[in-house]
């Protein structure tokens, strides 16, 4: 989310900037997307760890506000190449319960 300052924040819901990664004035919107705070954001919400990704990240259903699809995941972690994240994603994913699909 992009705020009318420049800040951008990982979250829609985030009018309070409490997630903040930056801000467009400084910093590309292609450099914070990709940035350490980000990466390290996407891997803590893929191991479940939502208190390491931000003060409300522990509030958030986050998945039905838009979670990526495991197929994304999958890709990320790919390039990625952190095989102990992937094997840890690959465990949660098996235990919950199955996503509906959308139509």
């Amino acid at each position: 989310m992009v705020h009318v300052t420049g800040d951008v924040t990982v979250c829609c819901l985030d009018e309070h900037l409490e997630n903040k990664i930056g801000n467009l004035t400084e910093t590309p919107l292609a450099q914070l997307w990709s940035g350490e705070t980000m990466q390290r954001w996407r891997a803590a919400h893929v191991d479940g760890r939502f208190a390491d990704s931000g003060p409300l990240c522990t509030r958030c259903n986050w998945q039905s506000a838009g979670a990526a699809p495991d197929q994304t995941v999958d890709a990320w972690l790919d390039r990625l190449g952190d095989t102990e994240l992937s094997r840890r994603w690959k465990a949660r994913k098996q235990k919950r319960p199955e996503r509906k699909k959308k139509r």
